[in-house]
Order: C-alpha cells, then structure tokens, then sequence
C-alpha cells in the first residue's frame, strides 16, 4: 500500500483531519500519515471533536515533526502533499529518499495561521476541501496511470474546492 504523507506547519488541524479522512476512505489502499515543519504540542481539541463526531478515526493523532519521515528507518513515502506555504518550502528542499511524488494543496491566504483557535466553521470548510480532494486521489488509478499523469493529476487537485 502507498505511503501519503500531509505535511503543514504545525501538525495540529489541517494535516491531522487529511490524514484522518484518507485513513477512513482510503483504509484498505493507503496508509496515512501527517507531520509538521513546526509541531505543536498537541492536536486541536475542536478538530478532534469534529472527527469524532463524524465517526473518523482519531486513536494515535499527534502532532509529529516530519524529521520522523526522513532517514533510513522512515517509511518509504510514495506521495508527500503539503497543506501551507511553510510545508511546501521545507517539503521542496528534503530529499525524501524514493522521490515521492510531491503536490502543493494549500486550503486559503491564512494558511500558516494559528490552527489552534479555527472556529467551527473553519474547520468544517476545510473539511470538506479535503475531503472533496482527497477522495478524488483515492480513485485515481494509482498502479495503472503513469508517474507522470499521476502527478498533473495529483497537482490538479489544488484547484478544487
């Protein structure tokens, strides 16, 4: 199964909802990861709640740096999607080993913003981006598209809202 990685600063709303959403649509054909070039020290209780309440899976959601998915004893990454402009800085100057194919799905202007104080319908909004996008990327025919399809594919997916 391919390794996705959502990669944002701070690994506390947007990356842990898209991970939670792409382990929940995705469970049998991906395995799901998030990080953060800027950790925090712990996930937004409200995204949390939102996932709950929605009946995604929240057990093992943590704010991780994304060190974690470098080196040798990382996992293989076949896709790395970051979520903000400082993700997508540091994402483009890691050599994540296998050359994962990389795409840039930022969710509005304030996207290095403080995460910890969304407001309900912020978090609901970028929900249901990612949920639209990441549900297209899941019935892609990853295995049977070429690389390079893939990723226009993959990239495309930055426009839909």
């Amino acid at each position: 199964m391919p390794n996705v990685l959502f990669l944002c600063t701070r690994n506390s709303a947007d990356s842990i909802i898209a991970e939670s959403i792409l382990r929940s649509v995705g469970r049998t054909r991906f395995h799901a990861f998030s990080a953060g070039c800027q950790p925090a020290g712990a996930v937004s209780e409200q995204v949390l709640e939102f996932l709950r309440e929605r009946q995604l899976p929240v057990e093992g959601l943590r704010p991780k740096s994304w060190l974690e998915f470098t080196g040798p004893a990382a996992p293989k990454l076949e896709f790395v999607i970051t979520l903000s402009g400082r993700a997508a800085s540091a994402a483009a100057s890691q050599a994540w080993g296998e050359n994962p194919l990389l795409a840039h799905w930022t969710l509005d202007a304030e996207e290095d913003g403080p995460q910890d104080e969304l407001s309900g319908w912020d978090i609901r909004d970028r929900f249901w981006v990612l949920s639209r996008r990441i549900k297209i990327f899941a019935s892609l025919p990853h295995g049977k598209a070429s690389r390079n399809s893939l990723a226009l594919r993959l990239r495309a997916l930055q426009s839909w809202q």
